[in-house]
């Protein structure tokens, strides 16, 4: 059994992939779900407390962007699109990063990065520094403001779809 902490620092454990058990239900977050449909599902970040910072991940355990059929692809921008317009509508955030993490041996997913300006004010260039603005977020933004803040967002971005 594999172990990791969420962002409200609990922990959870799951066999061989998280993304695929949380796909499955086998755990979940504080703020819940944001969104799920038969193919993917869209949450906070697990371990970083950045309000808004979401991952649409496949069900299906995939490693590479390549794998997905054209209409699973047309599919997660479908809801990386609705999410950022969700957020912009409702001035979450105006300006986002959409980065595309293809690691060996893990579970394809995209990250859905509000760009705030603390961030810029805190490194200068931020898809440069992005390492930074992640330990900054882990070290320092774990509040129960900031936690609340996710869960309002969540459950905006979930009566929303």
């Amino acid at each position: 059994m594999n172990k990791m902490i969420n962002y409200c620092n609990q922990e959870f454990e799951f066999n061989d992939c998280p993304a695929c058990a949380y796909a499955k239900h086998e755990f979940s977050l504080p703020c819940g779900m944001a969104y799920e449909n038969s193919n993917y599902t869209l949450s906070q970040d697990w371990k970083l407390p950045i309000p808004g910072f979401l991952v649409v991940s496949p069900k299906r355990h995939i490693e590479k962007f390549g794998e997905l059929s054209e209409n699973e692809r047309i599919e997660i921008f479908n809801i990386v699109n609705k999410t950022i317009e969700i957020m912009k509508n409702n001035n979450i955030c105006d300006r986002f990063n959409v980065i595309f993490e293809e690691k060996e041996k893990r579970h394809f997913h995209i990250w859905i990065m509000p760009r705030y300006e603390w961030m810029k004010d805190l490194v200068g260039n931020i898809t440069e520094n992005i390492g930074e603005i992640f330990n900054y977020a882990e070290k320092n933004l774990n509040t129960q403001q900031n936690i609340e803040r996710i869960k309002k967002i969540t459950d905006l971005i979930r009566n929303s779809f």
